[in-house]
């Protein structure tokens, strides 16, 4: 039972992970094709094998020991702009709202926020690099990674055969 919380665990970290490291692509990629027929389609439960879970949740694991890696290295970054990471974590949410100067903080603080979140976007190419190389190392592409992250989030079937393959591993 506690590994399964776990890896379900793993699988939400992951889905988290690949929206702040790939958002931007992400958000690139869908306004183009939404005008475009020939955009990749939408997985659907049937095409997605057994093998083909078993390499997704195996991914996630690795996925989301690199997102703890990362998120260790972040933190200790906003902790050398001597900021809190609740406090970095208001502003972050403030500024991409455009909202930053509701925030109450001092001067001192926005310097930090500001050199603590560019020495964070600074780190982002390697962390892709490194989530990227930790699903393919399980044998799975990222674009099949991505559609069954997708086809996971939005499918109770896919979700269920998920479950249930977790409860049969020794």
């Amino acid at each position: 039972m506690a590994f399964m919380k776990r890896v379900k665990g793993t699988i939400a970290a992951a889905s988290v992970v690949l929206c702040v490291c790939f958002g931007n692509a992400a958000q690139a990629q869908q306004a183009p094709a939404q005008g475009n027929k020939e955009a990749q389609p939408q997985l659907k439960t049937e095409d997605i094998s057994d093998n083909d879970l078993r390499q997704f949740v195996q991914a996630s694991a690795r996925a989301a020991a690199v997102q703890e890696e990362s998120q260790k290295a972040m933190v200790a970054v906003v902790e050398e702009e001597k900021l809190s990471v609740e406090k970095f974590t208001e502003m972050a949410k403030a500024h991409q709202q455009q909202k930053l100067d509701a925030v109450p903080a001092t001067a001192e603080e926005k310097a930090a926020f500001n050199k603590a979140a560019q020495r964070i976007m600074a780190m982002q190419p390697e962390i892709e690099q490194n989530m990227q190389q930790a699903i393919e190392k399980e044998g799975i592409k990222m674009d099949k990674f991505e559609q069954i992250m997708l086809a996971y989030q939005q499918n109770a079937a896919i979700q269920a055969r998920v479950q249930k393959m977790l409860e049969e591993k020794p």
